[in-house]
């Protein structure tokens, strides 16, 4: 047993302690990750796509409200803006003037105020038709739609880069026309001041 122990060299017991201990680790401790700093794009980014759903959601809202009509049911039918008879009777009383004023100008060849004075009579002409569809006229709504299209027509002459008088004048003639056989069945002169009515036994 000698011979053997004393081929094992022996280790000094300072090894054996220095083994026993921990070993600790080299440089200072770095504890938790801090996160990482965010740059000012990646912030804009992050807010962007978390205002993105709220917009849509919004904008998905407001169209539907726009094209209900502000009506809880969707899909309701919308009846026309209400034109009443005195309504349309102040238009006319602005639409005559206007008309007149046309055929002046086109006398003494302002071609631009007797196009403007066309546009803003179209204009006028036009929002009564609101009116007739309520009263189920058929024939009033084709006769407007027929002054409406020579309107246009007198436009369009108007345009021109040289006008043809003989033109605007035929085309003017037929709005004249055209107005004076609505007059003939719906308008009525008061006796007591000889001014021009609408004719209250033609609506229903």
């Amino acid at each position: 047993m000698d011979g053997v122990a004393s081929s094992v060299t022996a280790r000094p017991a300072a090894s054996f302690l220095h083994e026993a201990e921990p070993r600790t680790p080299r440089g200072p401790s770095r504890g938790p990750k801090a996160p990482r700093a965010r740059g000012p794009r990646i912030v804009a980014r992050l807010r962007l796509a978390r205002q993105a759903p709220r917009q849509k959601t919004a904008l998905l809202v407001a169209l539907i409200w726009g094209l209900t009509g502000g009506s809880p049911a969707l899909g309701q039918d919308q009846a026309y803006p209400i034109f009443t008879a005195d309504q349309l009777d102040a238009t006319m009383k602005t639409l005559g003037p206007n008309i007149a004023g046309i055929r002046v100008a086109i006398r003494d060849q302002d071609y631009a105020t007797a196009k403007e004075r066309g546009i803003r009579s179209r204009e006028q002409l036009a929002t009564t038709v609101t009116f007739w569809r309520d009263q189920e006229r058929d024939d009033a709504v084709a006769m407007l739609r027929a002054v409406t299209d020579r309107l246009d027509a007198l436009d369009g002459a108007l345009s021109m880069s040289v006008v043809d008088a003989s033109t605007v004048e035929r085309v003017l003639t037929e709005i004249q026309g055209g107005c004076q056989a609505c007059h003939a069945v719906y308008r009525e002169q008061n006796p007591g001041t000889t001014d021009y009515r609408l004719k209250r036994s033609e609506l229903r």
